[in-house]
């Protein structure tokens, strides 16, 4: 009992900051969907809607590296897969029926076929091509525990020049495309790399600099703000200039990659003791994530509830909308999820002939 708390407690750290990604994500969401970025207008709701769209994709990053981090040492289990297939597969039709039901929403056959193949038609973009990382895992850690430190070094230097320095630098994206294309699961890797790397060597440059690596963050967002502004402006006489926005706050963005990094770093060597509601929380947030990003909820959160009508009409506007926003979906996802666990997971984990199908996946994922 006492190990199992022990290793909790050296969780809970990194537990917090999965809450803190997926609230950046959240941020980044309500700030392109509420339309609060749009516009030449400069006012407060709009800074604060870039500085919420800058961090979606340092929350991304975060998870990614938190993944490669615990995982590059870990073999592989194909239940936990299927655990966040299963749960992906029951947030896609469980909405799609409660729409169809209750006559909110007029599906074709077509489109109601589709959300029984989440993963297919790319109903969550983030959390598929996560998935899709986590069964390539097996194959990525063979090798990279097959790499020399200095061979592990010369692989990090040529991917960061090819996805990270000549896109930044030369406003060039057209190789690689964003995190959204199938190139997307190779920014994936790449970041899950960086992660491996942190567990396994560590980067000096990071390490044990606290004020360092707040105010590389600091400097991340405060670079990214100015281009984009400065975008806004130039944009009037010059479409060229209209995707800056989205461009630089990629997640392989330089502007983007570093302050994650050193975000990361912030949490990891935070000593914080275990505690059950940070770890209860943070083992949620991929749901939260399934539950305002459906595309059954997107529209009518962020224009119905979120909207641009409520943040002009509640004190403290975007912030307030905000945190209302995070408190809600958790709450919610949390009543959601005892339930689907309960009534769903539970059931079906207990599934013998499944549970064999689990250990003949996980023998046949063993690599010699």
């Amino acid at each position: 009992m006492e190990k199992a708390i022990k290793k909790k407690t050296r969780a809970s750290n990194i537990e917090l900051l999965r809450i803190i990604a997926m609230c950046l994500i959240i941020f980044h969401h309500m700030a392109l969907n509420t339309g609060i970025v749009d516009g030449y207008t400069l006012n407060g709701n709009m800074i604060f809607g870039i500085i919420g769209g800058i961090g979606g994709k340092i929350g991304v990053v975060i998870y990614v590296l938190i993944t490669g981090y615990f995982s590059i040492n870990k073999d592989f289990s194909f239940k936990k897969v299927f655990i966040l297939w299963l749960q992906i597969f029951c947030y896609s039709v469980g909405f799609m029926l409660v729409f169809r039901i209750t006559g909110i929403e007029k599906l074709n056959k077509v489109d109601t076929i589709k959300t029984f193949f989440p993963l297919a038609y790319n109903q969550y973009w983030f959390i598929t091509v996560y998935l899709y990382l986590i069964l390539l895992t097996p194959f990525i850690n063979k090798f990279l525990n097959s790499l020399t430190k200095g061979n592990y070094n010369k692989l990090l230097l040529i991917l960061t020049i090819i996805f990270v320095l000549i896109p930044t630098i030369f406003y060039s994206n057209g190789l690689i495309g964003s995190a959204q294309t199938p190139i997307g699961i190779l920014l994936f890797i790449y970041v899950y790399i960086l992660g491996a790397y942190i567990r396994l060597y560590g980067i000096k440059f990071f390490e044990n600099k606290k004020l360092r690596n707040m105010l590389l963050i600091c400097l991340g967002y405060i670079i990214v703000l100015v281009i984009v502004l400065v975008g806004k402006k130039l944009e009037q006489k010059n479409i060229f200039w209209s995707n800056l926005f989205a461009y630089y706050r990629e997640m392989n963005s330089i502007f983007i990659l570093i302050p994650s990094i050193a975000l990361f770093y912030v949490f990891k060597e935070w000593k914080l003791k275990y505690n059950r509601l940070i770890n209860y929380f943070a083992s949620i947030s991929f749901a939260v994530y399934l539950v305002h990003e459906s595309n059954f909820m997107r529209y009518r959160l962020w224009h119905n509830v979120f909207g641009t009508e409520f943040i002009n009409n509640i004190p403290g506007g975007v912030f307030s909308t905000l945190i209302i926003a995070i408190i809600s979906f958790y709450i919610v996802t949390a009543i959601i999820e005892f339930l689907r666990k309960n009534i769903i997971e539970k059931n079906v984990l207990k599934i013998k002939p499944l549970n064999r199908l689990f250990n003949k996946i996980d023998n046949f994922m063993i690599l010699n």
